[in-house]
């Protein structure tokens, strides 16, 4: 089916002989894709701190019971336990998928001692059915944590850094065209907003959030981003969608991922609404949103696809500029980026935000979602008093004398956090 999906646009003799061709050489090609996947697995989960024991697993998931399986050829006692179980696994769904569930517990009973352990196959094949149901459930968040043995492991600041930055490698190295790309716009993401003003946790879900703004990449078939011609209609609406998964993978962190799952659903959406998925327009995006999105365009072009060369830094500058005009990206991101990837500046840098502060930022942001000045205080542990003269300070750059002004300048410039309520 895979190569039915790679060969679409053969006509049918041409695509048998080459879905043949590709057969003959699948072993050969696939030994040292799967040897390099369980490296880079193990890599990364020693990265997370995972286990020896899982790390060890991981090393062998493409191994079988009869010794035909990959890249060792491991047999018998020697595949580990969660292996044997997690190979079969995946087998009974792919081959309920196929055939139903009758079928694929007659298949598996006949493969009882080659490719499964006797013992599994027989007990998958006598209960397929209860084992089966549900299958097709979602499974959320709740479900995950509630599987958490007690007491729940929670990352800490630097945890929580290391694993973003392993799911961004994990991410690129699909490609060997975008291997450092999430690194680079993060990094790009976060140096600008800070040239920018923004506030150091606007930062923070910058950086995080330039690290994965590419999670939903894989949903989608490899064969769509190699693919050095035009994509069908269909191939792109699936890489278009890309952002919209990385946004639903983020809300299964709850609250604490809602800003980076919003920029993240945002990171192709362009001002005058010509980007996607939804098309929406600069109303909709927030300053943090906007730099994202510039971040990523100017990285991009500097880097090579299948289907074009990559452009030189100035070269790419003068693209993100040509977007400017355009309407499509944001003039102070793009230069905010720019700046900060050391391409001469065109303009000024505007005072971000009618010159607030990142900290006077913070406070616009509190009250607006209906902080008194004593919370807000409470919330940026500082006192009464100070707060205070953060909001007159604000009050009068933004140009307005009430509360009520106030929220609706922090709604208009995408201040305002989804989910913020007073504690």
């Amino acid at each position: 089916q895979a190569f039915r999906r790679l060969y679409y646009d053969l006509d049918p003799d041409a695509q048998a002989k080459a879905i043949e061709a590709a057969m003959s050489q699948a072993l050969a090609v696939a030994r040292p894709v799967l040897t390099a996947h369980c490296e880079v697995a193990q890599r990364l989960g020693e990265r997370l701190g995972l286990s020896d024991e899982i790390r060890r697993n991981l090393g062998q998931i493409y191994e079988r019971w009869d010794g035909k399986g990959l890249p060792r050829g491991l047999s018998g006692e020697d595949v580990l336990p969660a292996v044997r179980l997690i190979t079969l696994a995946q087998d009974v769904i792919a081959l309920s998928d196929a055939v139903g569930i009758e079928a694929m517990a007659e298949i598996v009973a006949n493969r009882g001692d080659g490719p499964y352990e006797a013992g599994l196959a027989r007990l998958v094949s006598a209960n397929a059915a209860v084992l089966m149901e549900g299958i097709g459930a979602t499974v959320d968040r709740e479900t995950i944590l509630a599987l958490e043995p007690d007491p729940p492991v929670m990352l800490d600041e630097a945890a929580c850094e290391e694993a973003f930055l392993a799911i961004a490698d994990m991410i690129d190295m699909r490609m060997p065209f975008t291997q450092g790309h999430s690194r680079m716009v993060a990094d790009l993401a976060e140096g600008a907003g800070a040239r920018a003003g923004l506030p150091a946790p606007d930062l923070r879900a910058l950086r995080w959030s330039g690290f994965i703004h590419d999670i939903g990449e894989l949903v989608v078939p490899v064969a769509t981003w190699m693919r050095n011609g035009p994509l069908s209609v269909r191939e792109r609406d699936a890489a278009q969608l890309h952002a919209y998964y990385g946004e639903r993978a983020l809300t299964s962190f709850g609250r604490d991922g809602d800003a980076m799952a919003g920029m993240v659903l945002r990171h192709h959406e362009r001002l005058d609404g010509s980007g996607y998925h939804r098309k929406v327009g600069g109303s909709d995006l927030s300053p943090a949103a906007r730099i994202l999105a510039a971040a990523e365009a100017f990285q991009t072009s500097r880097e090579e696809r299948p289907h074009r060369k990559a452009l030189s830094s100035e070269a790419a500058a003068a693209q993100l500029r040509a977007a400017v005009r355009e309407g499509c990206i944001c003039p102070e991101a793009a230069e905010a980026v720019l700046s900060f990837a050391g391409q001469p500046s065109r303009r000024a840098l505007p005072r971000a935000l009618a010159g607030m502060t990142p900290r006077e930022i913070e406070v616009l942001r509190l009250i607006a979602a209906g902080f008194t000045a004593k919370e807000a205080a409470r919330k940026l542990d500082i006192s009464p008093k100070t707060a205070d003269h953060h909001i007159e300070s604000v009050y009068s750059k933004v140009g307005v004398t009430t509360r009520a002004a106030a929220a609706l300048y922090a709604v208009e410039h995408g201040l305002v956090r989804p989910g913020e309520t007073r504690a």
